[in-house]
This record gives structure tokens, C-alpha cells and sequence, in this order.
């Protein structure tokens, strides 16, 4: 895999963009597998302790396990900038983050042959990235990223956080690419308007 996939899929990501925007960087996603939603102990002990759990009629427990090995996905409720990011990614099958000077945005990045050329090229040769958009985000509701890795598996895992406090954990596919998008979007910097802001 190339050290910056920017220069692979920004031909893709090309017709995404209003005229005039600048694509920073583009960074292929793994989906986090933290929790969405705030665990209850005292629910997750009722529920493992129900006998019904035995018959299947009971509710698994299995967020507090979840939330204990993998943290939290998403700060904030699920109508919030930060849940519906998370949201898109969930359900994009290849989401790749394509950090821009206005927006953030998710894509689903799928592959097509390219046309004309040999029959050997179009079983082993060349494809053409087509990029579909999924979700975007405006800068102007991003506060800043930071990184935030946690273990072997999310070393490329960062934060980003929104101005109503809420916020998403994504994972670069290699590290190297969740600390360039973090880099692009920029540490996080109070928001305009709140007092000290000026000294920031």
C-alpha cells in the first residue's frame, strides 16, 4: 500500500468536491467497534442475571464488555454531529474520510475496470476508483482532532470533536493515514465567540 493513498483516490474523490475546494487528505477507514451509548452496570447485572437469558428469551448483556475492551465510539446522542458521522461510516461498506478545506466527508470507495485496453488488463490490469458520498460534515462544526490510540488494532485512532461537544472516534486503515487526517483537520481550538478565544 502506498505510504499516502491521497494521490490514488483523489481522482475519485474529484467530482465530490464544489469548485474551488481543496482536498488536504484522504484516509481509508476501519469502523470503530466501541460502544454508542452510555452502559448501564446495573442493567447489564440484571440482564445476565435473568434466568430467561438461559431460554433466549432474556436480553444479552454484553455492552459493558464492549464499552470495558474497546471504549466509546460516539460521545453524544445519535441525532448529534458526531452520531450521524459515526452512523455513515457504520454503514458505508469501504468508508474513506476525504478531508477538505470546507468539509469532512465519508465515501464509499469501490472499484471499476477501466475501460479499453487488453484482455490481460482487464483481468489483472488497472481499475479506476468511483467514489460515492455518503455524509459530510462542515468545518465550521468541527472543533479539532486529536489522536487517541488504543492498542495493537486502532494505533490510527483519533477523535474528532464538534462545537456541541460531541464526539466520533475513527480509525485510519494504517495509523499513518488516521494521524494525517488528524493533522488536516487540526488540534482542537475553542470555538469563536466563547471567552479566551482570542487568546487561543
Amino acid at each position: 500500500m502506498a505510504k499516502d493513498d491521497t494521490l490514488h483516490i483523489e481522482p475519485a474523490l474529484r467530482p465530490l468536491l464544489a469548485p474551488g475546494e481543496r482536498l488536504l487528505t484522504a484516509a481509508m477507514l476501519i469502523k470503530d467497534v466501541g460502544t454508542t451509548e452510555d452502559v448501564s452496570i446495573s442493567d447489564e447485572l440484571k440482564n445476565l442475571l435473568d434466568p430467561t437469558i438461559l431460554l433466549g428469551l432474556g436480553t444479552h448483556p454484553g455492552n459493558l464488555l464492549q464499552q470495558a475492551a474497546f471504549g466509546r465510539a460516539v460521545i453524544g446522542p445519535a441525532d448529534s454531529p458526531a452520531g450521524r458521522l459515526h452512523a455513515a461510516v457504520e454503514a458505508t461498506f469501504a468508508p474513506t474520510l476525504a478531508v477538505t478545506d470546507d468539509r469532512l466527508l465519508v465515501a464509499n470507495l469501490g472499484s471499476v475496470d477501466r475501460v479499453g485496453g487488453s484482455w490481460t488488463d482487464r483481468w489483472f490490469g488497472p481499475v479506476e476508483y468511483v467514489a460515492t458520498l455518503t455524509h459530510e460534515s462542515p468545518r465550521d462544526a468541527i472543533v479539532g482532532a486529536i489522536m487517541a490510540p488504543a492498542g495493537v488494532l486502532r494505533r490510527g485512532r483519533f477523535l474528532v470533536v464538534f462545537t456541541d461537544g460531541s464526539v466520533c472516534a475513527l480509525i485510519g486503515g494504517p495509523p499513518k493515514a488516521g494521524r494525517r487526517a488528524a493533522e488536516a483537520i487540526g488540534p482542537p481550538r475553542p470555538a469563536a465567540g466563547t471567552p479566551g478565544e482570542e487568546q487561543a
